[in-house]
């Protein structure tokens, strides 16, 4: 899957009323950075997909809205390893 369909589905899953939103019934969630409102709270389920899917590609719309980058580091890191541990072992003897 290239990055632009990544970002397309990243993009639906972080959607108002997005079926793995977990922060819906606890009110209008609002930037800690800038009291701006925006769609998710930070943590929220959806965001967290989001920043999965993306992978590194792009930034999650819950960190251009918010300022907050905890789900995107969060997802980083989880690639990172997740691809380290996909590399083959060094041959023996080496």
């Amino acid at each position: 899957m290239d990055d632009a369909r990544r970002a397309m589905f990243a993009d639906e899953l972080e959607m108002r009323g997005s079926p793995l939103c977990d922060c819906a019934g606890e009110g209008a969630p609002v930037s800690p950075a800038t009291g701006a409102r925006v769609a998710h709270r930070c943590g929220c389920a959806a965001v967290r997909a989001s920043a999965l899917i993306r992978r590194a590609a792009s930034l999650t719309r819950h960190a251009r809205e918010c300022g907050c980058t905890e789900a995107d580091r969060e997802a980083a890191l989880f690639w990172e390893r997740e691809l380290m541990g996909r590399r083959p072992a060094p041959p023996r003897g080496s």
